[in-house]
């Protein structure tokens, strides 16, 4: 199997990616199949040969203590019924590896709606939040301060802190991190730096309450003189090389309760039952932490570099599989399955791309329902718009870099952590766009474009557009409107007021329409395949000036043009013109709805209900509480 493992005391480039036989399971064991695996700071300090009074591991040793995946084998006295299992692990070392041996005490289910990668992530961080919070007590209006704000424990003690009710104040290096704080629930941020001008005086007169010091050092020394009297001070955060330095006798004479590390030490039957609240808070959407990382096992290096940096906002983790939404048969949205499937790698003159976020389109139902396309004879991938970063090269690949944020199209398989791409059909996305948008825009930018050089639309005609509230019909609007044209649209009437704005003139479905519509019409874009096309060529007076994406049977019955697929324009030269009307809010798209990947199949359904107000987007890792 796969393995990373610390070849000598040092700076991340001491892991080394390597193999090492195959794990067995002993008594009250269980092999895991690792897909996604922590990395901690602690990690990262045992590397470099710190601790070694408390952790004595000499290399080489394999790293990580904290794995997510699926149960491939039991031990002696282990229930068989683990064997295929989701689940998240606490284990003694081995966990960057493809396999790893976890005692059966500290291994708990992942519940069906929560990704192994956020599992991954919490598996660690949660149970420790969990009982820093407990352990303070908190009551509504409590101050709270929480140091290390930004990172893949205080993200959740912030959101906790606040769901409890009380005020919380975030203290973390860089902006990046503060805003994070922020979005999980931080009424205000604060550096290091400023911690001695805070926390006392007329806004905050005696100080905090409680004080979570996940920093130590001279950081926590300075947060310990903030603490109100009769207040709590947890001191539990090593990333600067040792926990806070606190004088036990100036605590004394203020009230203040000290709590150190033993509060985030658990034995086995105590972590489980964190670790198992952790899992369902975080499936219910009440518990969460921000990964700001994800890179594939054998690039650890990244990742402890990263944490050193002290730029990560959160958690990093490391991915030995990946997920992909895929189907084995045509059908409803139940035959969509969300797989565990090797990362794939990229051929020559391909690129691979880590996901952010995928468009969804009616393209991609159709497909999936036999509508458009070949029978499946494998399991098949859905999604063809994709936003994230170049996360690998190709041979031959020039011109491009790792860690290049990115969108465009591929043509199946977007629906996915990972996804490989023609490079040609990428663009580097601008830094003020942001990735749920950038997936939202591929497809419909194309085919509005497409159709709009089809139509040889003009400035001063008028364009009729059914169902100008979804994707397409809101792009091919709003060029058109930038090309001087009049647009006219059909749109439920919950959608109109937002249409005005965007200059559209829109008009109701259903009974009657004809009579509603001004005249005259001098050109007709389709995209709602509810039998206008009849009514639409009446209007025009020409089947030539009519064009539908979504009828094919009516466009041979009336002899209208049935537009799909690409024209062959490259995708920058589409986009050459758009993406200055994005940037200066000329071209809006409106997100309808974002579903994380484990929910692609409801994504899918509301995309067949229709009736919605721009795109709905798949978010690869959402991580802010609902």
């Amino acid at each position: 199997m796969k393995v990373v493992e610390v070849t000598r005391f040092g700076g991340p480039e001491v892991l080394q990616a390597g193999s090492a036989p195959d794990p067995v399971a002993g008594p009250g064991q269980l092999v895991v199949g690792v897909a996604v695996v922590d990395v901690m700071s602690l990690d990262a300090q045992l590397r470099a040969g710190w601790g070694q009074e408390w952790f004595p591991s000499r290399p080489p040793f394999v790293p990580g203590t904290g794995v997510a995946g699926h149960v491939l084998s039991v031990g002696e006295g282990v229930d068989a019924s683990w064997v295929g299992r989701r689940v998240a692990a606490l284990v003694p070392g081995g966990g960057y590896a493809e396999r790893a041996v976890a005692d059966a005490a500290t291994v708990v289910a992942v519940p069906d709606r929560l990704s192994l990668r956020q599992a991954a992530a919490l598996v660690q961080v949660g149970p420790a939040a969990l009982s820093l919070t407990d352990a303070a007590e908190l009551k509504p209006g409590a101050r709270v301060l929480v140091l290390g704000a930004g990172g893949a424990l205080g993200l959740p003690l912030v959101a906790l802190a606040n769901a409890a009710g009380a005020h919380v104040t975030a203290a973390a290096h860089g902006t990046s991190k503060r805003a994070a704080a922020v979005r999980f629930g931080a009424a205000e941020t604060v550096d290091y730096g400023e911690l001695a001008g805070i926390g006392s005086g007329p806004a905050w007169p005696g100080g905090y309450d409680v004080v979570f010091d996940g920093v130590g050092g001279q950081v926590g020394t300075a947060a310990f003189r903030l603490v109100a009297r009769g207040g709590t001070f947890f001191a539990y955060g090593v990333p600067s090389g040792s926990t806070a330095a606190v004088d036990p006798g100036e605590a004394e004479r203020r009230g203040v309760r000290l709590v150190g590390m033993e509060q985030v030490q658990f034995a086995p039957d105590e972590f489980r039952d964190l670790a198992e609240r952790t899992l369902a808070e975080a499936a219910a959407g009440r518990l969460a932490t921000l990964v700001g990382l994800a890179v594939p096992l054998e690039r650890a290096r990244e990742a402890h570099a990263a944490l050193e940096s002290r730029e990560l906002v959160g958690k990093a983790v490391l991915l030995v599989t990946s997920r992909a939404v895929r189907y084995t048969r045509h059908g409803g949205s139940d035959v969509l399955s969300v797989d565990e499937v090797a990362i794939p790698e990229p051929g020559p003159g391909q690129v691979r791309v880590a996901v952010r976020a995928a468009g969804v389109n009616p393209i991609d139902w159709k497909i999936r329902r036999g509508f458009v396309g070949g029978a499946v004879t494998e399991p098949t991938g859905t999604g063809m718009e994709v936003a994230g970063t170049i996360d690998a090269l190709g041979p031959g690949v020039e011109g491009w870099r790792t860690g290049q944020p990115v969108f465009g199209r591929v043509p199946a398989g977007a629906a996915a952590d990972h996804v490989l791409a023609d490079p040609r059909e990428l663009l580097r996305k601008p830094d003020g766009l942001p990735y749920a948008l950038a997936a939202a825009l591929p497809v419909a930018v194309e085919t509005a474009h497409r159709v709009l050089r089809q139509l040889v639309l003009r400035p001063g005609q008028t364009l009729l557009i059914h169902a100008v509230a979804g994707g397409v019909g809101l792009v091919a609007a709003q060029l058109a409107i930038a090309r001087g044209a009049r647009v006219v649209g059909t749109a439920s009437e919950r959608h109109h007021a937002f249409l005005r704005g965007l200059g559209v003139h829109p008009v109701t479905y259903g009974e009657g329409l004809e009579e509603r519509l001004p005249r005259p019409i001098d050109l007709v874009l389709d995209a709602s395949g509810r039998d206008v096309l009849e009514l639409s060529v009446h209007l025009t007076g020409d089947p030539g000036k009519v064009i539908t994406i979504a009828d094919f049977a009516g466009a041979a019955e009336h002899g209208v043009r049935f537009s799909t697929g690409s024209d062959g324009q490259a995708i920058g030269e589409i986009f050459a013109d758009v993406l200055p009307l994005v940037a200066r809010g000329a071209v809006r798209m409106p997100i309808a709805r974002e579903f994380p990947l484990e929910r692609t199949a409801d994504a899918h359904r509301l995309s067949e209900d229709g009736h919605l107000l721009g795109k709905i987007v798949l978010i690869t890792e959402p991580s802010l509480p609902r």
